[in-house]
């Protein structure tokens, strides 16, 4: 007996351990942190759905794990965290590398995860306003991708204020990403911009492949959002990746209000660190590696930052920024260590984070004008607008602070399965559609439980008696 034991508690643990599987330990990261791309029918290149899919890819899945390639997630997690991470720990990157150095066995297939679905149908239910591009045919071809901005105004005859917003693809394959904007300059038409690198006025919301609704937070005491002021317009910048030409988008983006005339604590969105574009413009002479530096500040009162949204072009290689308080204390911000401009956004901090009045905010980076595959003839380059030009900004979101803003979880806004039945914003309602449980329209019945839909955007689940 006693040998027995000594045998057990001496086996190397690779024998006593159960080498990974697929469907109890690779599926389940390929499904929360892949298929938001890699699905058929998605922007990602290759189909990650089924394990003979996985299998056929496992090398090179294996390679862009471990290098911090796949999932893109720009954010140095070590310097910042945020909500809404889409990274790999180094237990799940092992748990990658292991399973394929024992054969990438399949295991029992009755223990696979439930597969998610994708879809650009609707999380959040009617929409208060939705507002849709023109159909829009992609221009990147090979060798260059397409960005082009919208403008379209909202025909709000009255001031309201956003509770959410959610963006709809209209051809999940081809859109990039979207940013969602308040137009600094209205019209009554919808005005196309090409060659848009955007944002365009204050940022409101960023979406990208797996990205969830924003939901403003909302205390007890607090409702928190941006006004939508009446006659505005909102702006979407389009990002359409290399080989999309031809092919045809109709993004739409709804809009949640508040009920009339509830008081919210507006997040402001703005361009805190803008160097070169409204001044004296910085030059990126060709054959060398350029650092450039920004501040601003000191702030004059006490703030709550949200989110911050860093952004260069193609020669953008490295950018910090960080605050620094009154008493010396540094406030991290953001790090992107390997800068590349198809994967960028706005990073939704965990909390709220108090930037105390005095503080001055600090930007640094790094701009490689030498010879490269992507830049085989460099030129002089300066700051502006264009893609040809260069930008270095940081732009946040913000609001003055209040006493316990920074234990406000920003990740822990729940998305109500029946979001319209928070909203009272017209007293009168007209019934527009009668679906069944399913989704289908129908007509009212009774005896039976359908489902309402109103005008004013409530949804009421209910059954008429006979």
């Amino acid at each position: 007996m006693i040998n027995r034991i000594l045998l057990t508690l001496f086996l190397p643990i690779s024998v006593i351990a159960q080498s990974p599987n697929y469907s109890e330990d690779i599926a389940p990261i390929i499904y929360d942190h892949c298929l938001k791309c890699h699905y058929s029918g998605g922007i990602g290149p290759i189909n990650l759905e089924t394990y003979a899919n996985t299998v056929a890819n496992s090398g090179m899945i294996q390679h862009v794990t471990s290098s911090g390639e796949m999932p893109p997630w720009p954010p140095d997690t070590l310097y910042r965290s945020y909500a809404y991470e889409n990274t790999l720990n180094i237990d799940e990157i092992n748990t990658i590398l292991d399973w394929i150095t024992n054969g990438s066995p399949l295991g029992d297939t009755s223990l696979l995860p439930t597969m998610p679905t994708f879809s650009n149908s609707s999380q959040l239910g009617v929409a208060d306003l939705e507002i849709q591009i023109p159909t829009y045919s992609s221009t990147a071809g090979p060798g260059n991708d397409d960005y082009v901005c919208f403008s379209i105004p909202s025909y709000l005859t009255q001031n309201r204020q956003i509770r959410a917003v959610e963006v709809i693809p209209g051809n999940l394959q081809i859109v990039h990403h979207v940013i969602v904007s308040l137009d600094p300059f209205p019209n009554n038409s919808v005005v196309t911009t090409p060659n848009c690198m955007g944002p365009q006025g204050g940022t409101i919301y960023t979406w990208a492949p797996g990205s969830v609704p924003l939901v403003f937070p909302e205390t007890q005491n607090n409702s928190f959002g941006v006004n939508l002021p009446a006659n505005s317009s909102l702006s979407l910048a389009m990002h359409y990746p290399e080989g999309s030409f031809g092919q045809l988008d109709s993004t739409k983006v709804k809009i949640y209000f508040y009920p009339q005339n509830t008081t919210i604590r507006e997040i402001t969105s703005d361009y805190l660190i803008n160097e070169g574009l409204f001044g004296q413009p910085f030059i990126l002479p060709p054959n060398q590696v350029t650092e450039i530096t920004g501040t601003y500040g000191p702030t004059a009162q006490d703030y709550s930052f949200m989110s911050v949204f860093p952004h260069m072009h193609l020669l953008g290689k490295y950018i910090e920024m960080y605050a620094v308080t009154p008493v010396n204390d540094t406030i991290n911000l953001v790090r992107i260590n390997n800068w590349d401009f198809e994967w960028q956004g706005a990073y939704l901090f965990e909390k709220f984070i108090k930037i105390p009045a005095g503080s001055v905010i600090y930007a640094n980076g790094t701009f490689d004008n030498t010879q490269s595959p992507t830049n085989p003839n460099p030129v002089t380059v300066q700051s502006g607008l264009n893609t040809q030009d260069e930008m270095f900004i940081g732009i946040f979101q913000f609001l003055p602070y209040q006493t316990g803003d920074e234990d406000i979880l920003l990740s822990d806004v729940v998305i109500p399965t029946n979001f319209n039945t928070i909203n009272t914003s017209f007293s009168n309602k007209r019934l527009i559609n009668v679906t069944d449980i399913r989704g289908g329209v129908t007509e009212s019945k009774k005896n039976t439980p359908l489902i309402y839909i109103y005008d004013n955007g409530t949804i009421e689940k209910k059954i008429i008696i006979d």
